[in-house]
C-alpha cells in the first residue's frame, strides 16, 4: 500500500474516532477494558465505571462476633443481636489528558489490513494506563507537579499501619513486619493479597532468596513467582525509589505496600473524549485523549506500608 493511501486511510479511521469527541458507552467501556488489561496495577484493582464526577460506593458488613450460644426455644436478647456496619466511599473524578503523536512512519509500519483503528486505541490505552497507575500510586495534593497535586493517591492514603523500617535493607523480617501490621481480621486469605514494591526492590528480594542453596534459589534466579510469607510481590513501575533523610545521610529508599487488589479502587468516568489533529509539517497526527478519575482504598484500614525501605 502506497504512503499516501496510508495516510488517507488514517485520516477516515481518525474519524471515526472522533464522533464529536465523547465515546459512546460501548466505546467507553470497550476503551476502560483496554486500558485495565494493560500490564500495569489497572489488571490487580477494581476499576469502578462512574456515570457521573462524582459517586458513593456503599459498603456494608460486620465489624463484630455475630454468633451466640443457643438455647432451644429461646431468643437471643436485644444485646445479643447485632446490625451490619455501613459506610461509604466517595469517588470524585478528577480530569486527566494524554496525548499521542503517531507519525505517518509509525502507520506505515503498523498498519494491518483493516485493524488500523484497533492499533490506535491500543497505543491510546497503553499509554493512558501508565499515565493513571502514576497518578492512582503517587498522587500528592501537596506536589509540586500539577498532574501528581490533583489527588491524593495510594500510598499517600496508607496512614493507618505505617511501619518505618530507617533505610533497612530488604529482608523477611521487612515482610514480616507489614504482614503483622496488618490488622489479622483481613487476613483471612493471605494469598489473595499483593506486597507492591518498586521492581528494584522486587529484584532485591529475588536475589536475596537466590543465595539460598535450593530449588527456590534457582527459580528466582530463572524469574519465577517472587513472594514471602505465602503473598506474592509484585514490582510496580511507577513505585519508584525516593530521596529521604535518615539519620545526617541522604539516601535512596522505597515504599511496600500490602493490601488485597480489590481493595484498590480506581473511578473511571464513562464521559471519555477523543480529539483528533494533523500536523502537516512534522508528518503525524495528534490525538488527545481526555477523561475523568479518582483512586480510593475501599477500606484504607485494611492496608500497611512500610516505608524507607533502603537499597540492597
Amino acid at each position: 500500500m502506497r504512503n499516501e493511501d496510508i495516510i488517507s486511510k488514517a485520516e477516515m479511521t481518525l474519524a471515526t474516532l472522533k464522533t464529536g469527541g465523547r465515546m459512546n458507552p460501548k466505546q467507553a467501556a470497550q476503551f476502560i477494558r483496554m486500558v485495565q488489561d494493560t500490564p500495569t496495577i489497572l489488571k490487580d484493582a477494581r476499576v469502578v465505571p462512574m456515570d457521573s464526577d462524582s459517586q458513593k460506593i456503599e459498603k456494608i458488613g460486620f465489624g463484630q462476633r455475630i454468633l451466640r450460644a443457643g438455647t432451644e426455644g429461646v431468643a437471643l436478647t436485644k444485646e445479643e443481636r447485632v446490625a451490619p456496619t455501613t459506610s461509604t466511599v466517595s469517588l470524585n473524578a478528577k480530569e486527566v489528558i494524554a496525548e499521542v503523536n503517531i507519525t505517518y512512519d509509525t502507520l506505515e509500519n503498523n498498519i494491518e489490513g483493516d485493524n488500523l483503528k484497533n492499533t490506535i486505541m491500543t497505543l491510546l490505552a497503553e499509554r493512558a494506563a501508565v499515565d493513571i497507575e502514576e497518578l492512582m500510586l503517587n498522587g500528592d495534593t501537596d506536589s509540586a507537579d500539577p498532574y501528581l497535586a490533583q489527588l491524593n493517591g495510594f500510598r499517600k492514603q496508607a496512614v493507618s499501619h505505617i511501619v518505618d523500617v530507617a533505610g533497612e535493607p530488604i529482608s523477611r523480617q521487612v515482610f514480616k513486619r507489614a504482614y503483622k501490621a496488618m490488622p489479622s481480621k483481613y487476613l483471612r486469605v493471605p494469598q489473595e493479597f499483593r506486597f507492591y514494591t518498586s521492581p528494584g526492590t522486587e529484584v532485591d528480594w529475588k536475589d536475596k532468596v537466590a543465595d539460598r542453596q535450593t530449588n527456590l534459589g534457582d527459580a528466582a534466579v530463572q524469574g519465577g513467582l517472587s513472594s514471602a510469607f505465602g503473598i506474592p510481590i509484585r514490582g510496580v513501575a511507577n513505585m519508584q525509589p525516593y530521596a529521604t533523610t535518615i539519620g545526617e545521610a541522604t539516601s535512596d529508599v522505597s515504599d511496600i505496600l500490602l493490601a488485597h487488589p480489590k481493595n484498590l479502587i480506581l473511578g473511571f468516568s464513562r464521559n471519555i473524549r477523543i480529539e483528533v489533529d494533523k500536523d502537516i509539517r512534522e508528518r503525524k497526527f495528534i490525538i488527545v485523549l481526555t477523561a475523568k478519575l479518582d483512586s480510593v482504598f475501599e477500606e484504607e484500614d485494611a492496608v500497611s506500608k512500610i516505608i524507607k525501605l533502603g537499597e540492597q
